[in-house]
């Protein structure tokens, strides 16, 4: 190919990048910009993205580790699994001087390869390598995040009904229960699932959550904030802003459900994507929630010191980042495997299940360490009480992962999860899936869920972990 064919392909390249380039935007959590005019009451949730051009001058290398990609360009997408706060060495076999191009990360081009660092976040973000022949070959750089193809083959869901009986703390419902209806049961059926998705490798921790929502969690507790409010505000004084975030740092336990909308907004702006969550004003700002046959839902707004119910639409077209939907964690979280019951296997096995899970641990300060659940008066508490014992969280990723090379999916804390159009157990607009850092071995088995229905809109101890369906 001729070099004028070739410089022709640069500034294509060029011109399809530039877009970004620009100095710091605020924007609203659902990708509006910031201005007068859309100001709504109470704080704010905010995000501020600088998107640009990255150069050799802004690259912050830590070099006591190098780890190296070396890539054939027989395939024209490449998918790289990375680690935060590390360097990468990226190499083609290209034996020609091709042109790098990307604005997702600083890079420093050497011959065929780039150097460069992962950065101090969870991201998704690109690369493009384009030969003299013209040829351009895309580099998906995932930094703590999975590339996993749920379409390449079937998936249990569900589980089998009679033999998951309540022994402890229910976080699930006890289906021999009078009380439960058994059209709700999640029955035990094989699917297929076409989906690709880009999946969190470890749940949303501590550091990550609050430098995402940082510019809208307050400096100081107003008017008597309660937890979870406070326990944020108090979290963000142990902090700096843009501080580096270890990869094992404890796990967000504390993030209702609107926090996690706001969260994901949040990450999608920072990674140039676009938002999937949308809000607008409720019908009713005081009454039940509810759940829409389009997908949309209503939702308590609980927002450091504000409280009313909001209208969230959902785009589903949309390439940014989400709670997973119920049927896509109950795949992840088996891992591709037949198993019934556990993410290890289908043996009650407490040895091997702390290999891949924190639970049975409760703080000796623990107002409800003396609560039995073979009490008549203890156990309606128990059976309904999603998480609510005192809980310090615990480093992510310490244990083993799951066959997708997920961590912590069952134990610490629960995640998360939407459903998707109507409810499978009852009223639920949420469900809370993997149990809790309290939980009993017999609680962690996958037909465990707490749920987030019209009469549970304020469970605290929830965690979450994001999913980006590939188109």
């Amino acid at each position: 190919m001729s070099q004028i064919v070739y410089k022709l392909l640069s500034m294509l390249f060029v011109s399809s990048v530039i877009s970004f380039a620009g100095l710091n935007s605020v924007y609203e959590i659902d990708g509006k910009k910031l201005n007068d005019y859309n100001k709504t009451r109470g704080p704010k949730a905010v995000v501020v993205v600088q998107r640009g051009e990255k150069n050799a001058e802004s690259l912050n290398l830590i070099q006591d580790k190098i780890d190296t990609f070396h890539v054939s360009l027989i395939d024209s997408v490449h998918w790289l699994e990375m680690e935060k706060n590390t360097d990468y060495t990226i190499c083609t076999d290209d034996v020609n001087n091709g042109m790098w191009k990307g604005t997702d990360f600083s890079f420093k081009k050497e011959n065929n390869c780039v150097l460069l660092n992962s950065g101090n976040y969870v991201k998704s973000g690109k690369l493009w390598y384009v030969t003299n022949m013209g040829n351009v070959h895309t580099f998906n750089l995932l930094v703590e995040m999975k590339y996993i193809d749920l379409s390449s083959k079937t998936h249990l869901l569900g589980f089998r009904g009679s033999d998951y009986k309540l022994k402890e703390q229910a976080v699930f419902w006890d289906v021999e229960s009078e009380y439960h209806n058994r059209e709700y049961l999640d029955s035990v059926r094989l699917v297929k699932i076409e989906e690709v998705l880009l999946v969190d490798k470890y749940m949303v921790t501590e550091c990550e959550f609050i430098q995402a929502l940082w510019d809208s969690i307050p400096a100081n507790v107003e008017n008597g904030q309660l937890a979870p409010k406070n326990f944020w505000i108090q979290k963000k004084k142990n902090m700096k802003k843009h501080s580096f975030c270890d990869s094992h740092d404890s796990a967000a336990i504390e993030v209702q459900p609107y926090l996690a909308f706001v969260y994901a907004n949040i990450r999608s702006l920072r990674d140039g994507l676009n938002p999937v969550y949308s809000f607008s004003k409720a019908f009713d700002e005081m009454g039940e929630m509810k759940l829409y046959e389009n997908g949309d839902f209503d939702i308590r707004k609980d927002f450091f010191g504000y409280s009313y119910n909001i209208h969230v639409s959902v785009d589903k077209f949309a390439d940014g980042y989400r709670l997973p939907y119920y049927n896509e964690w109950m795949a992840l979280a088996r891992g591709g495997s037949v198993n019934y019951r556990y993410i290890w296997g289908d043996k009650k096995d407490s040895i091997v299940a702390s290999q891949y899970a924190w639970f049975g641990i409760r703080e000796p300060e623990d107002k409800y360490l003396k609560l039995k659940a073979n009490d008549p008066m203890n156990r309606s508490f128990l059976k309904n009480s999603c998480g609510k014992w005192l809980q310090k969280s615990r480093p992510v990723g310490m244990l083993k992962p799951n066959s997708y090379g997920l961590y912590d999916m069952v134990g610490l804390v629960c995640e998360n999860v939407m459903m998707y159009k109507k409810s499978i157990f009852n009223d639920e607009i949420l469900s809370c899936k993997g149990g809790f850092l309290s939980d009993s071995l017999e609680a962690l088995n996958l037909g465990s869920h707490c749920d987030t229905g019209n009469s549970k809109s304020r469970l605290r101890y929830q965690g979450l972990r994001l999913v980006r369906q590939i188109r």
